[in-house]
């Protein structure tokens, strides 16, 4: 009779626990791991198993903003006798369009016991979620370049992030800093080049959309001639490439402006949002706090989110 009292206030109840095969993982991968239930000093009925994917972005004020990109239902309606122990196989297969974690980005699993007449369950796990190699790989072209990444790299403003280079030989003196947005795709990467030229005082930029499929990027050689290639025919013919329209997602409307990168268009690494998961959280952050407020947080995050240049240990995949 006392341990049924007990068990409804949480004292000797049934507890769960996701244990995940690893604590790291690479965007498109497939986390694979098991929920333990450990029955507890009496039998329970569970009425359900619930797995949430939670993301964490931390602004420069220190306003922390969570967003659950996905909610699993693990399982439902079984008993749990007094001490017994279940194991439910969990598998979550990672989009390709999520940021990876940084400084300030983070991941979480929330799993939820839910007992019918006592005090649930709970456990939280963080994990980490890895660039995939074709980003690296593609750094790397740049690299045998001669383009070295700069501080401020990885820029986000809420809907796309930049990662920008100098160059140290290759156009040195024509052109002051190559940026790029990507778009990882299944069979390659899609990359939006942006050279910006020296111009009587201004800079004048020059846009180009490139799509690099697995077998060039595997290919160091490959890829720096590439990428050189389409550098040169922009730097020749620099009026063909002015106009380029950026798509990432308008501010205003939340609604993709068109283009080949479509609604993937800042869909990776370190802040950048893809689809509806940019549009969910920006709604999140703007339900949180005054507008003037988060417009500030919004900008100063792109200044700070990265620590340092984000390709340093390039091996980690």
């Amino acid at each position: 009779m006392f341990k049924k009292m007990f068990a409804k206030i949480g004292v000797g109840a049934a507890k769960v626990d996701l244990r995940l095969n690893e604590t790291a993982y690479t965007l498109g991968h497939v986390i694979e791991g098991a929920i333990v239930i450990q029955g507890g000093n009496v039998q329970q009925h569970i009425n359900l198993i619930d797995v949430e994917f939670w993301l964490e972005v931390q602004l420069k004020s220190g306003q922390m903003h969570t967003h659950r990109v996905e909610s699993l239902r693990a399982a439902s309606s079984f008993t749990i006798n007094e001490g017994e122990k279940k194991e439910i196989p969990f598998t979550y297969h990672l989009p390709l369009d999520l940021p990876i974690s940084a400084s300030n980005v983070s991941y979480f699993f929330k799993t939820h016991l839910d007992i019918e007449g006592g005090v649930d369950s709970t456990d939280r796990d963080p994990v980490r979620i890895k660039a995939p190699k074709s980003l690296y790989q593609l750094v790397e072209g740049f690299e045998a370049l001669g383009f070295r990444e700069k501080h401020h790299s990885g820029k986000f403003n809420g809907y796309k992030q930049e990662f920008s280079f100098f160059p140290t030989d290759f156009l040195k003196g024509y052109v002051n800093e190559v940026e790029f947005e990507v778009a990882i795709e299944r069979e390659g990467i899609r990359v939006l080049l942006e050279l910006d030229l020296p111009s009587f005082g201004r800079e004048r930029e020059i846009k180009n959309e490139l799509f690099f499929t697995n077998d060039e990027l595997s290919q160091p050689s490959t890829i720096a001639r590439l990428l050189e290639e389409a550098m040169e025919e922009m730097m020749e013919n620099p009026r063909d490439y002015e106009y380029y329209k950026s798509p990432h997602y308008d501010q205003h409307s939340h609604h993709p402006r068109m283009s080949g990168l479509g609604g993937a268009m800042g869909g990776f690494a370190a802040g950048m949002l893809g689809g509806l998961l940019i549009e969910n959280l920006m709604d999140d952050m703007f339900e949180d706090s005054a507008l003037g407020e988060i417009g500030e947080d919004i900008e100063e995050a792109g200044e700070d989110l990265l620590d340092g240049d984000f390709f340093d240990g390039g091996d980690d995949w």
